[in-house]
């Protein structure tokens, strides 16, 4: 889909209508954003017959698939008779299955807070942030409050960012979508911005809400000024920007969540307010997440009774999420091949631990935490 002035001209037709769509729903207006989405729908399937590849046939036809679906949903509630896909394909030429290539990662992901160790000043804030307005949008209005906006996840890799967002979707019981920033960069011209507009093109026609969650976002998020920054990098910056500020508060169950380990490569229009209304700190855990986080990767392991979980957590100190997992798996190889190769089936003991604390070290340095603890305080 090249980005030519015809191409302009119907996705901002397109976008107009959905978001005309968005509104009619906050107004209670069922038959107004069944109407609009029936329209974008028509304009979607005339894309189909128009489109010469095949990849942007399947793309243009699953969208308006659930466009229509939606606006036959609307109108069996309002009594009125929905129009069928065929008769808007006999229009517009038949529409093809949705490929492989096409499906995004989205899902319902069975993760909520309880799973998660630790973090309780993070989970608050999410709650406060993102979960209570959700539940309670009557709330809000009464305080004058509005939901929406963004949340940028930072801290050093291992710490559970990409788990903290997958809770965050269980939790509102919403579909997850997980896209990592090398999903959409693209070593051709335009390709890069055309897989953004579609990642945000999806994302609006989400009409039950969503939590939708970028990883890594500072390759494609970094400050526009800095040294040896690209035009391509540029203008993909650019466009996110734009998407960014044209889904603010549209749908009004739509949640936009970011994740990086390097936050001060960040460009500043990205982080403000209401791009991204918050930014929240995952440190290192401390001793009693340590523990929990010890005793679920051990919990379907024999443990010997010279093992003290306690004793332990206070020896990791230091020690990201990641790194205990690694730890624990190392430990639990010593008996394992000793268990294959001469058949002594022992429980896991305090040596093992032992062993491994001294082959895993800290992947997170001294002078690393401080940068993040200092950027945090910004």
């Amino acid at each position: 889909m090249s980005s030519t002035p015809g191409k302009e001209d119907f996705r901002r037709r397109l976008l107009g209508l959905v978001d005309a769509a968005n509104g009619a729903l906050d107004r209670h207006d069922g038959r107004a954003a069944a109407e609009c989405y029936a329209r974008a729908s028509q304009l979607l399937f005339a894309q189909v017959a128009a489109s010469s590849r095949l990849e942007d046939k399947v793309q243009f036809a699953r969208r308006a698939q659930q466009l229509l679906s939606t606006a036959a949903a609307l109108r069996g509630e309002s009594g009125e008779a929905a129009p069928t896909s065929q008769a808007l394909a006999e229009a517009s030429g038949p529409p093809q299955p949705a490929g492989r290539t096409e499906q995004r990662h989205r899902l319902k992901t069975g993760v909520t807070f309880a799973d998660i160790a630790g973090l309780e000043e993070v989970k608050e804030t999410l709650r406060l942030r993102v979960i209570y307005p959700m539940r309670n949008p009557e709330k809000l209005a009464k305080y004058g409050l509005q939901m929406g906006g963004g949340m940028l996840l930072f801290g050093p890799p291992g710490t559970g960012k990409t788990m903290v967002a997958r809770a965050v979707a269980g939790e509102l019981d919403l579909p997850f979508f997980a896209v990592r920033s090398s999903e959409i960069l693209s070593k051709y011209f335009g390709e890069s911005e055309k897989h953004l507009a579609a990642l945000f093109d999806e994302v609006r026609i989400c009409t039950t809400g969503a939590v939708v969650f970028v990883d890594e976002i500072d390759a494609i998020g970094a400050a526009r000024d800095r040294e040896g920054a690209s035009e391509p990098a540029r203008r993909v910056l650019n466009q996110l920007l734009q998407e960014l500020d044209g889904v603010r508060g549209r749908p009004a169950g739509l949640l936009f969540l970011a994740a990086t380990n390097e936050p001060w490569l960040l460009d500043e229009a990205l982080l403000r307010p209401p791009r991204f209304t918050e930014k929240c700190y995952l440190p290192l855990p401390e001793a009693p997440a340590r523990r929990l986080l010890l005793e679920l990767r051990l919990r379907d392991c024999p443990l010997a009774d010279d093992i003290r979980l306690d004793h332990l957590a206070a020896r990791t100190e230091g020690y990201s999420g990641a790194d205990l997992v690694n730890l624990c798996e190392r430990a639990k190889l010593i008996p394992y091949r000793e268990s294959v190769e001469s058949g002594s089936d022992r429980p896991l003991a305090c040596a093992d631990l032992d062993e491994a604390l001294r082959r895993v070290r800290p992947s997170v340095s001294p002078e690393s935490l401080r940068k993040y603890e200092q950027w945090a305080m910004k």
